[in-house]
């Protein structure tokens, strides 16, 4: 590269960093995706936070608060017109980092997202309403296109997973890894297995294609805490096979 070329690029690196370091948080607002609202917003598009990051539920019929957030940005990749940020989610009783990119065409890469969090914290917006548990993250990449998913590596996990209706009995531990499938595929896929010791024993897979549907088929038996009631409900997935497994099929459209 030419000298009077490697001053250019320097000279636009530098104004973007400048660019980037004093213009207002609230700038931000306006590239939010809808559904998805920020309040008391401060500090700079640089080094910012929010009080409150709200989503839109559908189903809860409103917006639900996840947590205040704090960003920084790294100026390394604005030459490259990529937006890159260092960020902290605190929902209630949690924390979650993670490094945010948006490309150019507006694909957003989630990486390195780790971190911990009640699942009461997302009710209704990831989980149903009344489920109890608490969830841990170490999610390497999750690419996301308009929006949705459309690659992913990394393991998810919930703990002492409760559902309503249990009279507080321990449903077990299960364990989502991720980008486990056919090598350059549309699909995402994911194996699910259960951590053992809770009422439930469960091997599937999911695949989650880009026309928003899923399917997460398996095989599910009563574990070593499974009361009467669960292994009841086992029951209507029709007989078991010798070692009490009876396969299963959720599918439907995200």
């Amino acid at each position: 590269m030419r000298r009077p070329s490697v001053l250019i690029a320097a000279g636009t690196a530098a104004f973007l960093v400048f660019l980037v370091a004093f213009l207002p948080a609230s700038l931000l607002l306006r590239f939010l995706p809808p559904g998805v609202s920020l309040e008391q917003v401060s500090g700079t598009v640089w080094w910012g936070r929010a009080e409150s990051v709200a989503v839109n539920v559908k189903s809860a019929g409103g917006f639900r608060n996840v947590g205040a957030v704090r960003w920084h940005n790294r100026p390394w990749r604005l030459p490259l017109l990529d937006v890159d940020y260092a960020v902290e989610l605190r929902p209630a009783g949690g924390l979650v980092e993670l490094d945010v990119t948006v490309g150019r065409g507006g694909t957003v890469t989630l990486g390195s997202v780790t971190g911990n969090f009640p699942l009461q914290a997302v009710d209704g917006l990831f989980a149903p309403a009344g489920w109890k548990g608490t969830v841990e993250l170490d999610v390497e990449r999750l690419t996301l296109v308009s929006g949705f998913p459309r690659s992913a590596a990394g393991v998810m996990r919930v703990q002492d997973l409760t559902a309503p209706g249990t009279r507080g009995v321990n449903i077990g531990g299960f364990e989502l890894t991720l980008g486990e499938g056919a090598v350059g595929s549309d699909v995402i896929t994911g194996r699910l297995r259960d951590l053992g010791g809770g009422a439930m024993q469960v091997r599937g897979t999911l695949e989650l294609k880009p026309d928003r549907s899923y399917l997460l088929s398996g095989e599910v038996a009563p574990g070593p805490e499974a009361t009467a009631a669960i292994s009841r409900t086992l029951s209507f997935l029709g007989p078991p096979d010798s070692l009490g497994r009876r396969p299963f099929a959720i599918e439907g459209t995200l």
